[in-house]
């Protein structure tokens, strides 16, 4: 009692010495927070640091070119021009079918929309994208059926630039194509169903207590799944983004207008809070395939512009699935992932991360060419610390290199390198 006494009358004597103070005082106390929580440097900081999301340009790297990214036909650009010349035509007549409001340019819209769809192939069903009205929600939501809608007060913040019009849209397809709804219904299933046997089991005290803790940890856990869901859209949003010719780093605009939202940070948060969703974001783009450009180029070629229509709602438009029989998108598996992001971690110079992404991808493929890359990035690493341990596994992986693929040239150029080196010391 005495304790709770005593901090009674400190905080009376603060609160009373904070009263006789004048407002500068006060304002003086307090002003270091404009520069914690100052929206406007947030803006300025994520955009300086984009400008490191390069891919660097690493001099003498070791690259026998052994790992292959995407595919693709090269498309002359004087045909590409006249294609697009071509599909430009089909949109004028489009237009007036999707009428703009006075304050929405719906057409806008539907013309990044039907890229992003064209150049990834998802026209394998109808799509339907929707702008709703509200005052301050700053949010976008991927329903059932296809359904893609932004509300306004993310559009109006937005609407002048296509890039991170097309990240958030992309965003919520993503979420479709990964298939997160379901997940997300699994999900609240299972938790439906522990609670309706937390009431029939909880006929004591400590029942209760046990029942609510199974309970609470179950929601957790779906939360952080529920996270994780969003860093994958994210990921594959940029994806989508980057093979529809928009640009990725012009794309953080809207995750720039996101990260001046309040965002607290709970076990309970369905979404990361955005400052991470930045950290993730930034990873994404440095390690993204440079040749997905010219795939969505050629899949854009080689399809016919996706015809569209204003819905009865009036606040949203159907983009018609495709006519054609061909193949659709496949989000990449674990293994074609893992391959991309060793790889291009290797080529910006993040060597690393790029040896314990060869390594764990050489131990999915007992394949030489994982190990020798392995050993390439050690190597690396040890010409700029000259800690042993790097020559070390350098030498370990390209030996395991040869045992996969005995005599391959480029296996023996290492090994032969790597002696040279550690004669030299």
């Amino acid at each position: 009692m005495k304790k709770i006494i005593i901090v009674l009358i400190i905080l009376l004597s603060a609160s009373n010495a904070f009263a006789k103070s004048s407002y500068l005082d006060k304002q003086l106390k307090d002003v270091q927070n404009n520069t914690i929580y100052n929206s406007v440097q947030k803006y300025k900081r994520n955009y300086e640091n984009i400008k490191e999301l390069n891919v660097k340009k690493i001099p003498d790297l070791k690259d026998p070119k052994l790992i292959e990214l995407a595919k693709y036909t090269p498309i002359d650009d004087k045909d590409y021009k006249a294609k697009e010349e071509k599909d430009n035509a089909v949109y004028k007549k489009l237009q007036p079918k999707i009428k703009n409001s006075k304050d929405v340019d719906y057409f806008n819209v539907y013309k990044i929309s039907e890229r992003l769809i064209r150049a990834n192939n998802l026209d394998y069903v109808n799509w339907r994208i929707a702008i709703r009205k509200t005052v301050d929600k700053v949010n976008a939501a991927s329903l059932n059926g296809n359904f893609v809608y932004i509300n306004t007060a993310l559009y109006d913040s937005l609407n002048d630039s296509e890039d991170a019009l097309a990240f958030v849209l992309a965003h919520e397809m993503a979420h479709q194509i990964l298939g997160h709804n379901q997940r997300n219904a699994e999900m609240a299933m299972n938790i439906a169903s522990a609670k309706e046997s937390a009431r029939r089991t909880s006929t004591t005290k400590l029942d209760r207590q046990m029942n609510n803790a199974i309970i609470s940890m179950a929601e957790m856990n779906a939360m952080s799944k529920s996270r994780m869901m969003e860093y994958m859209a994210d990921a594959e949003a940029f994806i989508l983004l980057y093979k529809a010719g928009y640009s990725p780093e012009k794309a953080m605009e809207a995750l720039n207008l996101l990260d001046a939202l309040p965002n607290i940070k709970t076990p309970y948060n369905t979404h990361p809070v955005t400052p991470e969703r930045i950290a993730s974001a930034k990873e994404n783009i440095l390690v993204l395939d440079p040749n997905w450009v010219y795939v969505g180029r050629e899949n854009i070629y080689k399809s016919d512009v996706l015809t569209a229509k204003k819905s009865a709602d009036r606040v949203s438009f159907v983009i018609s699935k495709s006519k054609k029989d061909k193949p659709f998108y496949e989000p990449e598996t674990y293994g074609k992932r893992l391959k991309r992001v060793a790889y291009m971690s290797y080529l910006n110079g993040n060597m690393e991360s790029a040896a314990g992404y060869f390594f764990q991808l050489a131990q999915l493929t007992n394949d030489y060419v994982p190990y020798l890359y392995t050993s390439y990035a050690n190597e690396y690493i040890y010409k700029k610390t000259q800690k042993r341990k790097f020559l070390k596994r350098a030498f370990k992986s390209a030996f395991k290199a040869n045992e996969l693929k005995p005599n391959d040239e480029n296996v023996l150029q290492q090994i032969s390198d790597l002696k040279l080196l550690k004669s030299k010391k």
